[in-house]
């Protein structure tokens, strides 16, 4: 009796150590998941906290480089379309110089009134009709000269046009950076999504981790008590049937040693027999329910070892679950190594910001220094343009009445010469009459033709006459041909000047070519660092957004 309890308590102890060693198991498992869930929280908040200063970096650069710039373009865009609708300062000089020229012209053609008027008795002479082709030559090259002066004021607005067109690439380039930093914003918005969905399955996988580790661990602890229950049940029912059966053979052997204590006196041979034989009968009994005993302790047996197998299958389960927690913990240093990776990246974008910024810094120096220059430039070519203005409209009512004095003039002109042109058309038919009646007169007029001849040459000897017509003639010509080369000296010098204060002026030329030789190396190494910064923004993208692969 004593050996069967002993048996049942030891049972009962190494069941007791079985559990104990399940429950520090899944104390430790549940420690570790603990641990590893912390980390990847502090990890997932420290890409949350990159992500969003990735995000206030892109803010600030949109909100102060890209304001900034696209408000001196602008500026950049004002004045230029002040320059192209309002004329530069020399423009007033030019006027004034046109308007001498005009004045010039003027007096020529009064001049040239006064030379009809002289020219209207001595119309005949070839030398002055050569001199009047001169000074009409003279006056289509200096129109030719005005021409070219106001063809190079129209490749001057040509030039200001294409420079507006420049700057109007300049701000479709703004623009598609503009649309650029959008599209990053959305993958970024994109990226942190994800970035949440992914927190998000992290979170509900370790929840549903928790759950199935809790309730194995329920369902283990509640198949080992109930193991343990029933056998403590069956133990104890079978050290109740043997303490019955003992009780039995005892209350049996009692009434049989009452029964025969009085045979025993008499017959001690039949007795011990007996007794011998009830002993035998006991311990084969006793045998018998030892055998039971030991059948059902083998049973008992097998079904410790059926529960150390299924407990060795959940050591398996929880070994594949550290595993997996293992790939989880290689998907996180991955995921450590492409942060460092992008802090890197970071780090040289923010090496490469603050040269962008430095440069931006000396462009808007220079540009200060453009306004500045412009706004003085702005004041003086106001002030030039009132006066300008005023100018002109009192030059255009001077030359619309010179003008008119010309067409005037011209008119008389033209009505004279038609006038001498009838007059000497007139005079040739005259002649022609009278060469016909000369003709006919010639055959009767021989005889006196000699003795005119004679008369006649003898005339200028006598009166002298072909010295005072040569020296009329010698004075009015020489007279007309030096006021005629006087106007065309006061002509030429009048276009040299004039074509060198053109060329001596600065132009819009040369501020189209200051004003791009600022504004497109700026630009171009804008254009290049914006595209450098999408380069990186968008492998940066690309990189936190590609799929991990799985490991299992």
């Amino acid at each position: 009796m004593d050996h069967s309890n002993h048996t049942a308590l030891l049972q009962a102890s190494g069941q007791a150590a079985i559990s104990d060693r399940m429950r520090e198991l899944l104390a430790r498992a549940a420690q570790d998941h603990v641990y590893e869930q912390r980390t990847q929280g502090a990890v997932l908040d420290e890409i949350r906290q990159r992500l969003e200063g990735m995000e206030w970096l892109l803010r600030e650069v949109r909100e102060r480089e890209l304001g900034g710039l696209s408000g001196v373009l602008d500026t950049v865009s004002g004045r230029l379309d002040d320059i192209t609708t309002r004329p530069p300062s020399w423009a007033e000089s030019l006027a004034e110089h046109v308007e001498a020229v005009r004045d010039r012209v003027g007096l020529v053609g009064d001049q040239v009134g006064t030379v009809g008027e002289r020219v209207t008795p001595i119309g005949e002479l070839p030398s002055l009709w050569a001199d009047v082709g001169t000074m009409g030559e003279n006056v289509d090259e200096a129109l030719r000269r005005l021409q070219a002066v106001v063809d190079g004021t129209e490749g001057i607005a040509r030039r200001v046009t294409e420079v507006v067109t420049q700057l109007g690439q300049l701000g479709n380039q703004m623009e598609a950076a503009a649309s650029r930093f959008s599209r990053l914003d959305k993958s970024l918005g994109e990226l942190a999504g994800r970035t949440d969905r992914i927190e998000g399955g992290l979170v509900e996988l370790s929840e549903r981790l928790d759950e199935k580790v809790d309730a194995a661990a329920a369902q283990v602890e509640q198949k080992v008590e109930q193991k343990v229950t029933q056998l403590d049940q069956k133990l104890a029912a079978a050290a109740d049937r043997l303490d019955q059966r003992v009780s039995a053979a005892a209350g049996q052997l009692d009434d049989k040693v009452g029964a025969t204590a009085e045979q025993l006196e008499g017959n001690l041979a039949a007795a011990t027999e007996l007794l011998s034989a009830a002993v035998e009968q006991v311990n084969v009994r006793v045998d018998a329910g030892e055998q039971t005993l030991s059948g059902r302790l083998d049973l008992l047996d097998s079904r410790v070892d059926s529960v150390d197998g299924r407990l060795v299958a959940v050591d398996n389960r929880l070994g594949s679950v550290d595993s997996r927690i293992e790939t989880a913990d290689e998907c996180l240093a991955d995921i450590d190594t492409r942060l460092d990776g992008v802090d890197t990246r970071l780090g040289a974008l923010d090496g490469r910001s603050a040269s962008l910024d430095k440069r931006l810094a000396v462009v808007d120096g220079h540009l200060r220094r453009h306004d500045d220059r412009f706004d003085s430039l702005d004041g003086r070519v106001d002030s030039r343009f009132t006066s300008l203005d005023e100018r002109v409209g009192n030059a255009d009512s001077r030359h619309e009445a010179r003008f008119n004095n010309l067409d005037s003039h011209l008119g008389a002109l033209d009505e004279r010469l038609v006038e001498v042109e009838e007059h000497m058309v007139s005079r040739f038919d005259g002649v022609d009459l009278r060469a016909e009646q000369a003709r006919e007169q010639l055959e009767s007029v021989d005889d006196h033709v000699e003795a005119v001849n004679q008369r006649i040459g003898q005339l200028p000897a006598t009166l002298g006459v072909g010295q005072q017509v040569g020296e009329l003639l010698d004075g009015v010509t020489i007279e007309h041909v030096k006021r005629l080369d006087a106007i065309d000296e006061r002509l030429s010098t009048a276009a040299t000047t004039l074509a060198e204060i053109v060329q001596a002026r600065p132009d819009r030329d040369e501020v189209s070519e200051t004003v791009t030789g600022i504004v497109e190396p700026a630009t171009s190494d804008l254009t290049k660092r914006l595209s450098a910064l999408e380069e990186t923004m968008l492998a940066l993208a690309e990189a936190l957004l590609r799929p991990s692969r799985p490991k299992d």
